[in-house]
């Protein structure tokens, strides 16, 4: 199962590279590469022990949100979830804050 999943990224970044000189990267062509939700440049340091699955989507409609990268978008979920935590973490503190500076007995329109 994880050499196929290796086999997989390495198929897709192959085919991008394909379309890259040396000399000068297509940076359109590069796939857009989500881990857990989140956009990340590079899945180097993505332990192949963590990853529960990945996927690789090559839909018009779902590329057009990332446009002008058109390389497709490797989907890739992981167990730890370690991209995804810092984020909700974030939100959950921004959150605590607003509620405490909330005042009694005034309406808040959002």
């Amino acid at each position: 199962m994880r050499k196929s999943i290796i086999l997989i990224i390495a198929l897709a970044a192959s085919l991008n590279m394909s379309a890259q000189t040396e000399e000068k990267q297509d940076s359109l062509n590069i796939p857009v590469y989500l881990v857990d939700g989140v956009e990340v440049q590079s899945i180097n340091d993505i332990d192949q022990k963590d990853i529960i699955s990945v996927d690789v989507i090559k839909n018009g409609d779902l590329t057009r949100l990332f446009y002008p990268r058109t390389g497709g978008i490797v989907r890739i979920t992981t167990k730890s979830k370690k991209y995804l935590k810092p984020i909700v973490q974030k939100h959950q503190e921004e959150t605590k804050k607003e509620k405490d500076n909330k005042k009694s007995g005034q309406i808040y329109i959002r």
